[in-house]
């Protein structure tokens, strides 16, 4: 096998592109425009903003004597500062937008945790088929592509009226 890919097939395997090479090319567009620290300072006033918004909702329950339960409000604080982050608004409010978008995750995360049959067993790729696992995911990404491209489209052109959306 090696002598075939060393001398045979030398020219195919030779030309082909590092992988590596193409990891530490987005690594590096990464670390450069995404993760620098002016960027960072540019998120600063988001993260106050929703950490200010956070500890008040603490010290609202704990005047209330009720139990605070950080595993809940932790969550939903990475996940308001990432939307503000990445989407420009919050999906903490309550509304339609919120709604697709939470059940938009959980939908994706429950089936990041399935068991496919075609990751272990790729010839047993038909199980999943049958099962309906794919056809599942295939419906996961196409809302989920349909919500970025609403996301997209707001960016691309802010002033537009927003399409009015059935309630299902």
């Amino acid at each position: 096998m090696a002598e075939e890919v060393m001398k045979t097939h030398d020219r195919e395997f030779s030309s082909r592109p590092s992988l590596l090479a193409l990891i530490w090319e987005i690594r590096k567009i990464c670390v450069l425009h995404l993760f620098s620290s002016k960027r960072a300072q540019s998120f600063r006033p988001i993260l106050e903003n929703e950490v200010l918004g956070m500890i008040k909702k603490i010290s609202k329950s704990v005047s209330a004597s009720k139990l605070t339960n950080l595993s809940e409000i932790l969550p939903s604080l990475t996940n308001a500062i990432i939307c503000r982050v990445a989407f420009g608004k919050s999906y903490d409010d309550e509304g339609c937008e919120r709604s697709r978008f939470h059940r938009l995750l959980a939908e994706f995360q429950t089936s990041l945790g399935g068991f496919y049959f075609s990751d272990y067993f790729p010839l047993m790729g038909w199980v999943d088929k049958l099962s309906g696992m794919t056809s599942q995911l295939e419906k996961i990404f196409k809302e989920s592509d349909s919500f970025d491209q609403e996301i997209i489209d707001e960016h691309l052109h802010p002033s537009s009226p927003k399409p009015e959306q059935e309630i299902l």
